[in-house]
C-alpha cells in the first residue's frame, strides 16, 4: 500500500490491527466456529490474520485519502472474505457479523458499526481495468456498474471460448468477484461447495478468464 502524509490516518494501522485481533479472539472462543463433521473446514488460525492484512494491503492508499470509512469498509470486506465465506448457515453468518460489528465499534467508533452489514461494499481489481485504468483494488461504485462489466466479460468469453450461458444474478456476480479475488493472490485456493449444476465450474471459468488465466 502506498503511503502519504495525512494526520487523519496516523492511527488507522493501530485500529485495524486491534480490530483484527479482537475479531479473531471472538471466533476462537466461540465453539460454533470449531471444526466438526459438517464444519470440517472451520479451521481458523493465525494465517487468517495475515490473509486479512494481505487483502487490505492490495489497496492503494491514495484512493482512500480523506475517506476513513472507505478503509473500514475495505477491512470489513476482507474479514468477510477470509472468515465469513467459510460459514455454511445463516445463523453462523449472523453471529460473525455481530462480532464484526463489535470489532468495528470498539476500534473504529460506534458510528461505523453498520459497515459490518453492508452488502454493497464489493471490492475488485478487474473493474478498474475494464474501464481502461491500471489494475486497482477498489470498492465498486454500484452493483449495476459491476454487473455491466461482468456481462461484457462474459460476452467476450463467449466470443473467444466455448459458449457459456450464465445468468448473472446478484449471488453469481458476488461469487465471481470472490473467486477472482482468490485467483489474484499468490498461492490462492478455494473449496467450492454446492450441488451439481449450481454453476461452480462456469463461475470459476469466468473468474479465471477475467484474471487472465488460461485453464483450457
Amino acid at each position: 500500500m502506498a503511503t502519504f502524509q495525512d494526520p487523519a490516518f496516523d492511527k488507522v494501522t493501530e485500529q485495524l490491527i486491534e480490530a483484527t485481533i479482537f475479531l479473531f479472539n471472538k471466533i476462537q472462543r466461540d465453539t460454533r466456529f470449531s471444526p466438526s463433521a459438517k464444519k470440517f473446514f472451520y479451521q481458523f488460525n493465525l494465517r487468517d490474520l495475515s490473509k486479512i492484512t494481505e487483502g487490505v494491503m492490495q489497496a492503494q492508499a491514495t484512493n482512500y485519502k480523506g475517506h476513513l470509512p472507505k478503509i473500514y469498509k475495505l477491512w470489513a470486506h476482507e474479514s468477510k472474505r477470509v472468515i465469513e465465506d467459510r460459514l455454511i448457515n445463516v445463523e453462523d453468518i449472523t453471529v460473525f457479523r455481530n462480532y464484526l460489528k463489535d470489532a468495528i465499534c470498539k476500534s473504529m467508533g460506534d458510528d461505523n458499526g453498520e459497515i459490518a452489514f453492508d452488502e454493497t461494499a464489493v471490492h475488485t481489481g478487474f473493474v478498474s481495468v475494464a474501464k481502461g485504468f491500471d489494475k486497482t483494488y477498489i470498492c465498486v461504485e454500484s452493483m449495476a456498474d459491476l454487473k455491466k462489466v461482468l456481462e461484457e466479460k462474459l460476452a467476450e468469453y463467449n466470443e473467444t471460448k466455448s459458449q457459456m450461458n450464465l445468468v448473472l444474478f446478484t449471488d453469481a456476480i458476488c461469487h465471481v468477484c470472490k473467486i477472482s479475488r482468490i485467483l489474484d493472490f499468490p498461492v490462492g485456493n478455494a473449496l467450492l461447495i454446492g450441488v451439481g449444476g449450481s454453476g461452480k465450474q462456469s463461475l470459476s471459468k469466468l473468474a479465471a478468464f477475467i484474471s487472465g488465466i488460461d485453464i483450457d
